[in-house]
């Protein structure tokens, strides 16, 4: 601990500092953490934690790599933001810290000794905003951590990208240099990455220092229908007289291609926001929605659409849907190799990017595709998320920040509401993967290229380096529990289970049901025989998505889960989901029991010994909320989490407040379905 404050008053959210708890203030190196002993002060004691809290965290800690600014309030309601080096004079009465998570924190320091009350706020802008890298917890962390757990494919060693060749089946035209082994080519380029394999490494000598960042074309992606490939470069050296070289670049690119087709070299500068536009965009949108008032709130409602309007940053999600859009349809239609040019080749590109393969390519639309995805375009790629998130502060450094990394996140989630069966993943894994950028102890998100994570794990010393832990482990700050969350129901049903024989029974039932209602009501489905993903509206594998005004929606779950006014009791996606849950569950349970009745008719019960027996006479394990491994086998949460269109991020109504009135918790999903939660205890009998 750094320094700590008593009696501070922790205020509720939109109270409008009239209802509050005393305890105890502090700050570490990791975290502003709010502790009190009045757990009755609680709506619901110990049991008001959000069901997707992270491990390493309560609900009133706030990471300091999480901290987006910090606002005293004196005497006379008089308001300004704190930043390091100020004078902290004044006495404050008010401290509200605003997060990039959206959400606020207040307190109150009235019955606290105004000298504490003076070094704690101190304290917290000092370390909220460091100006040196060894003053990150993480730092401190990777001293101290001893990691067993092997990470995820990183795309630090050749073999990671020689498998990815593989797998598109294009090895043949591109291969892994290491031409910058040891960055002696770029700081911002891996040792490892893919060029065409027309070029030398000579080639790649001579012309690197002609790119900005020497980002010399690379590969990102090849669609193996047809052989066309998205290949990222930076822009020439404004000085660069040697347009020649980059010519040759391009026609190894070409060769590269399998075909005479001229290359599509689209600028993004001309058709994608620039860092200065997502900023501006991004900070008015977050004034519409950080607020803790509700004066405020309401009075701000009637002007909600054109606030939103005026921020851009519903635009600024459209244009870059927009943009890759444009690429896919040159990969598909045309069968052109794309190459993105951006000035540094780390932001936009990676953006768009990511997003073609999104779209081209069903592997990433799986959890473990997604993170690769990530992991290959963002992370070794080299976008300097330091400088984005702004983890180190200095004078300058706030002209740098730019959140293109939650650009991203909101096209990928405007996918998954114009595709809801196409992704593996739901809204809470991307909401959650949003929330652990800022935790501040995951390496994944900490650096602005591998050059830079090294340097840092090494620290000067030869022989071990610091260990942190990748975000991909995802069970170091979440519990089997929580990720089960991560899962949509609907791509299972779509993806894992054969649901031909149960349209064909279903037929065949109908076929008895009379000519009248035969031909009248089920003509549809008494035609050829659809494919099982037809009560699913069959979308293609290639994913193209409507970028429409009307189309392109606010990301409600992560945007607006604080502020309390705005939450649907009962309703929302996290509703939807619910419902989605239950019948994949009921289309395995029904599936379950036609089966066992089946094997019985035939006598296949009798042929197999007791542990076969009560191997198949045991539901299968789905995987999902309420599945033999999930919520249903905690009798604690169906009873007492309740839904809202916050859920599960924000603790939102209990049973003690008036919303219980009109919305039942969890095991009030379950009634009058096909799933018992005592099913699973009966079939293990």
């Amino acid at each position: 601990m750094i320094v700590g404050a008593d009696s501070v008053l922790m205020f509720a959210p939109f109270s409008n500092g009239k209802q509050g708890i005393s305890g105890h203030l502090f700050i570490t190196n990791f975290k502003i953490s709010f502790v009190t002993a009045d757990k009755s002060s609680y709506p619901d004691g110990d049991n008001n934690q959000a069901p997707q809290r992270n491990k390493l965290l309560n609900n009133t800690d706030i990471p300091l790599t999480c901290v987006e600014a910090i606002y005293q309030v004196s005497s006379g309601d008089k308001r300004r933001r704190l930043l390091p080096g100020m004078n902290i004079t004044t006495q404050t009465k008010y401290l509200e810290i605003h997060c990039k998570d959206f959400q606020i924190h207040s307190f109150g320091f009235k019955f606290t000794i105004k000298e504490n009350a003076q070094k704690i706020t101190d304290a917290i802008v000092r370390f909220s905003y460091p100006g040196k890298e060894n003053l990150l917890f993480a730092f401190e962390f990777g001293h101290n951590s001893h990691l067993d757990e092997k990470p995820p494919p990183e795309f630090l060693e050749q073999g990671d990208w020689e498998r990815e060749l593989e797998r598109l089946q294009c090895q043949s035209f591109w291969r892994v240099c290491n031409v910058n082994y040891g960055f002696h080519i770029s700081d911002c380029l891996p040792e490892y990455f893919v060029i065409p394999s027309s070029l030398q490494n000579n080639d790649i000598n001579k012309a690197a220092a002609q790119f900005v960042d020497n980002r010399i074309p690379t590969w990102s992606y090849t669609y193996c229908v047809n052989g066309a490939s998205l290949v990222k470069m930076s822009q020439l050296q404004p000085e660069s007289d040697f347009k020649n070289l980059e010519d040759k670049m391009l026609s190894a690119v070409k060769e590269s291609s399998g075909n005479e087709k001229d290359l599509f070299v689209l600028d993004l500068s001309r058709h994608c926001p620039s860092l200065a536009d997502v900023r501006t965009s991004h900070e008015k949108f977050r004034a519409i929605i950080m607020t803790d008032s509700a004066k405020d709130f309401y009075s701000s409602d009637s002007r909600w659409y054109s606030n939103l309007e005026n921020s851009q940053w519903l635009q600024q999600v459209s244009s870059c849907l927009n943009v890759s859009n444009l690429v896919v349809n040159q990969m598909i239609r045309e069968s052109v190799t794309v190459v993105l040019k951006e000035e540094y080749c780390c932001d936009m590109s990676c953006l768009v990017s990511s997003l073609v393969q999104l779209q081209l390519d069903p592997e990433y639309r799986t959890q473990e595709g997604f993170q690769s995805l990530v992991q290959r375009e963002w992370v070794v790629m080299g976008h300097p998320f330091q400088k984005r998130l702004n983890l180190i502060w200095n004078a300058n450094s706030e002209t740098e920040q730019a959140p293109i990394f939650l650009l991203f996140l909101d096209c990928v989630w405007q996918l998954l509401q114009q595709f809801p069966s196409s992704f593996a993943f739901t809204e809470t894994y991307l909401t959650s993967l949003w929330d652990t950028v800022h935790v501040g102890i995951f390496d994944t998100f900490l650096f602005n290229n591998v050059r830079h994570r090294r340097q840092f794990l090494q620290n000067g010393r030869r022989l071990t380096l610091l260990s942190l832990p990748s975000v991909w482990d995802w069970k170091f700050h979440l519990s089997d529990e929580q990720q089960l969350l991560f899962k949509n129901p609907l791509y299972m049903l779509r993806n894992s289970y054969d649901l031909d024989k149960v349209v064909e029974s279903a037929k065949g039932a109908l076929r008895h049901s009379g000519e009248k209602l035969r031909e009248n009501c089920y003509r549809l489905l008494l035609g050829s025989s659809p494919p099982s993903t037809y009560m699913f509206a069959l979308q293609d594998t290639v994913l193209r998505p409507e970028v429409t005004a009307s189309l392109i929606k606010v990301w409600t779950q992560c945007y607006l889960r604080w502020i309390i006014p705005a939450q649907i009791v009962g309703g929302g996606n996290p509703s939807q989901y619910m419902q989605q849950c239950i019948l994949a569950e009921e289309v395995i349970c029904l599936r379950h029991k036609l089966q066992t009745l089946m094997d019985e008719a035939h006598g296949t019960q009798q042929t197999l010994g007791d542990e076969s027996r009560r191997a198949r006479g045991s539901r299968p394990n789905s995987g999902l909320l309420f599945g033999s491994t999930g919520y249903q086998t905690t009798s604690k949460h169906l009873s007492s989490v309740y839904i809202t269109s916050s859920f599960p991020f924000s603790p939102g109504v209990s049973q003690h407040t008036q919303h219980s009135l009109i919305c039942g918790p969890l095991s009030r999903y379950l009634k009058d379905t096909a799933i018992d939660p005592l099913d699973e205890a009966q079939d293990d009998d």
